[in-house]
């Protein structure tokens, strides 16, 4: 996303600000669903429950007595068919960003 917004025909430095309070969650699934004229993007924190025992027979137990696991809803947002191909550009090209400091980092490893 750019740093500027454009308004009746003039550009606008955005400051950005984030709240003191606000949060960073795990988030370890995703739903998106949309309608014709909007996209809803919601992001669930899943931990796995402990699976303790001292044999592994017990384990098997605690395993099979698992029925569901809590994915809690720790952000939603509703965004417009124009902002959502703006945010998978954005996404995308931060991937390949990504990709190629990890490539990077891993030949600076081999080589040492």
């Amino acid at each position: 996303m750019t740093n500027e917004e454009t308004r009746a025909g003039k550009a606008v430095r955005l400051k950005r600000e984030y709240p003191k309070d606000l949060e960073s969650n795990f988030v370890s699934n995703m739903v998106v669903q949309h309608q014709p004229d909007f996209f809803v993007l919601s992001f669930f924190e899943i931990w796995p429950p402990a699976i303790l025992g001292d044999t592994e027979e017990e384990r098997q137990e605690v395993l099979e007595s698992i029925e569901e696991v809590e994915a809690k809803c720790v952000a939603r947002l509703v965004i417009t068919p124009s902002k959502m191909r703006e945010f998978l550009k954005v996404m995308s090209e931060n991937w390949e960003r990504y990709e190629k400091m990890v490539a990077e980092l891993q030949a600076a490893s081999e080589q040492e």
